[in-house]
């Protein structure tokens, strides 16, 4: 190795350990760290369920969602999620038609 490649090699070096600082630094800045978790319209679904004491209708449902957690949901989605959790045996329960509860 002569003195050129020596050279070019402490450069990368001394890049490198300085690219590490950066991003050391840049994960320690509070613009860079991690948004929090969305909440999904199925979870908001279930949060729903579960506060109330009683099973509700999915109309029902779709007025809380946007009372309390103001979103927007769409009766034909959730109704086809929530029915493909019930057909899986998972998280709910149809009681009658379009009317849920949280399983138990």
């Amino acid at each position: 190795m002569d003195t050129f490649d020596k050279l070019l090699e402490f450069q990368k070096e001394l890049l490198q350990s300085q690219l590490k600082i950066i991003y050391r630094h840049q994960k320690q800045s509070p613009q860079f760290k991690k948004q929090p978790k969305r909440t999904s319209k199925l979870e908001i679904v279930e949060n729903i369920l579960a506060s109330s004491d009683q099973p509700l209708h999915v109309s029902k449902i779709i007025r809380i969602a946007k009372n309390d957690y103001n979103v927007i949901l769409e009766r034909d989605s959730i109704v086809s999620a929530l029915v493909k959790k019930i057909k899986a045996g998972v998280r709910f329960v149809r009681v009658a038609p379009n009317t849920f509860a949280i399983k138990k």
